[in-house]
Order: C-alpha cells, then sequence, then structure tokens
C-alpha cells in the first residue's frame, strides 16, 4: 500500500510541475502543450490547498522560489497602495 507523501516532498513534486511549465513557455512551446503543463500546476496547488497539506503563503514562496531560479530574481519589490478618495 503507498503511503502518503511528506509536505516537502509534495512542494518538491511542484517544483518540477512549475520548472517544465516555465521551461516550455520559455522554449515557446505549443498553446495546448503549455495548457497542459499549466492545468498540472493549478491542479497540484489546489489538490494541497484544498487537502489541507500546504497554504496559499507557502505555495506562493515555492512558485516565488523556481521564477527566480529560471529568471532571476525580481527588477523590483511593489508595494501595496490604496487609493486616495
Amino acid at each position: 500500500m503507498p503511503t502518503a507523501k511528506s509536505k516537502a516532498e509534495m512542494h518538491d513534486i511542484l517544483r518540477a510541475l512549475l520548472r517544465e511549465s516555465l521551461r516550455l513557455q520559455a522554449n515557446g512551446a505549443s498553446g495546448s502543450k503549455l495548457a497542459v503543463a499549466q492545468g498540472y500546476v493549478d491542479g497540484f496547488i489546489r489538490a494541497m490547498v484544498e487537502s489541507g497539506l500546504s497554504d496559499h503563503r507557502a505555495l506562493l514562496e515555492v512558485v516565488r522560489e523556481v521564477r527566480g531560479e529560471l529568471g532571476g530574481p525580481a527588477t523590483a519589490h511593489v508595494e501595496k497602495q490604496t487609493l486616495a478618495a
């Protein structure tokens, strides 16, 4: 009987899915192929959140980490601003 994977193992799987999706995007993959890869990422993230295995903050950190690996650091830090009436 298969054993449940740990949170760290699930985040590692997500990293691999994200790397593949971003690689396809960078290489100009066809829309359908890219959509499938992005669908896997979206579904995996949703499953992790709905199962309670991870939260949005931790998942965003994984995404930020992988995007930084492949595309370098962000060009600017953006602060939340409120509109004056």
